[in-house]
Order: C-alpha cells, then structure tokens, then sequence
C-alpha cells in the first residue's frame, strides 16, 4: 500500500472544497443500523463523496430552516465515521459485483482501475483481491483512514496493489492513465454544480487511455419520495448500537431544492436510553438521464452502455439505479480533453 496526497490539474473549474472524495464517495461516502435492514432515506440509495469530520447534535425544528443544515455540511458529515458506514453498508454487495464483472470485462488481468470515492474501500479491496491495481482515490479523512485500517488487515498482496491517494474530484492529478475508471454508490451525486460535474468528468476523461472506459452509478430521481413532507420523520427503525449497547431510534426526512436539484437529507439517530438525538446531514444532486447524457456528452464522453441496476437491466422509470459506462468521444471536445494526459501505467 502507499499513500499520497495527489496534486491538482490547474482548471478554471477547480475549487478548494471536495466534491465529495474523502468524501462515497466518493469523491469520496455515507448512519448506521446493526440489525434492522438499511432504510436508505425512505427506500433510496445513500451516496459517497464528501471530506469528513464529525456530525452535529442538534435539537429543533425538521423543516430544513436551520441554519447548520446546508448542502456543504452535508457533502460530509455523513462519511465522518468510518465504522458507522462501515456498518451501514455491510450488506450492500450487488454494485460490488457489478463493477467487479466490469473490471474483467473490460481492463486485462493486473490493469490498473482508478476508483474515485473510493471510501473505506467497500469496491477496492475486492478490486484488488481480483487482481487488479487500484487507484483509490477520496477526501474524507476519516473514509480514508478506515481504508488503511482495512488494508492493514489484508494479505501483503492485495495492500501491495492498492495506492491511497487523497484528492478532489473536481481537479486530481494522478499522473496515470487507466483503462476503467469507476465511481460507485452515488459519488457523482457529491457533484453539486454542472461546473462542478464538467471539472470531474473532464479530469477522469484526462485519465482514460484512448479505448479506456468510465462507469459510474447515481440514482433515478424518485419525484414522489423528493416531495414528501420535509417535516416528518421517515424510515423509522430501531437498532442496537454495538458500541454502546443502547437500543436508537433511526428516522429520516430531507428537503429538495428543485432548481439545484439537491436533496439534503436529515439522518436522525435518537438514543432511546439517554434521550439524546444525533442529526447527520447527507446532501445529493439528482440526475435525469437524458440530462446526465448531456453533461457526459458535454465533457468529451459519450455513453456506450446504461442499465437500470446492477445486474444488466434495462434503465426504465422503475429503476431506483442508473449504472453508466462512458468513453472518450471524437470530436474537437474530446480532442481537448485528451491534452495533457498522464502517461499510462
């Protein structure tokens, strides 16, 4: 394993913040329930791509008028604890399995794979139990520092292949090129702004080799969950927190803001021994897909593939995924794109 913090490309786009690596990343994550099956803010997908530190305890109202409760809060309070996504997670494995069979698909055995928002790990590990050289690439601290403990756990082998890199995904510099990129579990939804999804998609577009390939994940937008009351309390389940043995009370609720098209979204734990309430904010731009199609198209990509989940479905209206796979386009944009680029390794 070696760990390095990844210079920035010099775009007019960059920013100091992260996009949400560090992040799910993820672009780096993503709070947690040891027994009670995920609720996922009311059945939909958490996401991963944000800088972490730690969540905030706050009392009041749950209409979202709070000051605290803003979309750079939540592009990383909820990848601040590593063994509460971890545990959040867990069970989550059928994106695991797809970007594993996109690896073989579509990289040689001990190819190198950039994962962007990489997190504590949840896809580069297995990446690299496969075979593969990976990249990981996020911002979180507290992502990051769970993905070293991981890889301190794992055979010299497999820590051997993995390179730890912190950067932001709006202007990494990883000074390599590779034949798949990916960004799993909705780290594209750590992308808030069209500057902002441009900046990424051009820096991955600057590290794919001429046939390289893109893929990535993000939800389809669910109208009727982004207008529930903003107020109640939704999802609620109930759990033992293992490390202190109190029984919690989980709930969420969220507030979307049509114009950005960004859901911030209250996780709610509620210690039902204490009477003490823990609020996370996760904060995530939704994505249509002919509109995703563009922005992809207006960074030098184009789409190739597009599925409506992770086993190969077709993308209808009732998919809660969109899984894309991209590659570089021909054309004066992608020409531009292609300046610049790292050498392969």
């Amino acid at each position: 394993m070696t760990t390095r913090t990844a210079r920035t490309a010099r775009t007019a786009t960059a920013a100091s913040a992260g996009a949400g690596a560090g992040a799910d990343g993820a672009a780096g994550a993503k709070t947690a329930r040891s027994t009670a099956p995920r609720p996922e803010m009311a059945g939909r997908a958490a996401g991963r791509a944000g800088a972490g530190a730690a969540g905030t305890a706050r009392a009041g109202r749950d209409d979202g008028d709070d000051g605290d409760d803003t979309v750079d809060a939540g592009s990383w309070q909820h990848y601040a604890d590593a063994f509460r996504y971890d545990l959040e997670y867990r069970r989550r494995r059928d994106d695991v399995r797809a970007y594993l069979a996109l690896a073989t698909r579509l990289a040689r055995p001990g190819a190198t794979v950039i994962d962007l928002g990489c997190g504590t790990g949840r896809v580069t590990l297995p990446l690299a139990r496969a075979g593969f050289r990976v990249v990981a690439v996020d911002r979180a601290p507290a992502m990051l520092a769970g993905l070293r403990a991981r890889l301190d756990r794992a055979s010299r082998m497999v820590r051997a292949r993995v390179e730890v890199v912190s950067a932001d995904l709006r202007d990494f510099e990883l000074g390599v090129r590779a034949p798949l990129v990916i960004a799993a579990f909705n780290v594209v939804e750590h992308l808030y702004t069209r500057v902002e999804v441009d900046a990424c998609l051009r820096r991955v577009g600057a590290h794919l080799d001429d046939d390289g390939r893109f893929a990535f994940d993000v939800q389809v937008p669910d109208l009727a969950w982004l207008l529930r009351d903003p107020t109640r309390r939704w999802a609620r389940t109930r759990f033992t927190d293992p490390r202190t043995g109190h029984r919690v009370e989980y709930s969420t609720n969220h507030r979307y803001d049509p114009i950005g098209q960004i859901a911030t979204i209250r996780l709610f734990d509620r210690d039902l021994v204490t009477g003490a309430e823990r609020c996370v904010l996760l904060s995530q731009r939704k994505f249509f897909p002919a509109e995703l199609e563009a922005l992809v198209a207006h960074a030098g990509l184009r789409v190739e593939e597009r599925f409506g989940d992770f086993a190969g479905a077709e993308l209808t209206a009732a998919a809660q995924s969109q899984l894309l796979v991209c590659r570089p386009a021909s054309g004066p944009v992608a020409d531009r794109a292609k300046k610049n680029r790292p050498p392969r390794r």
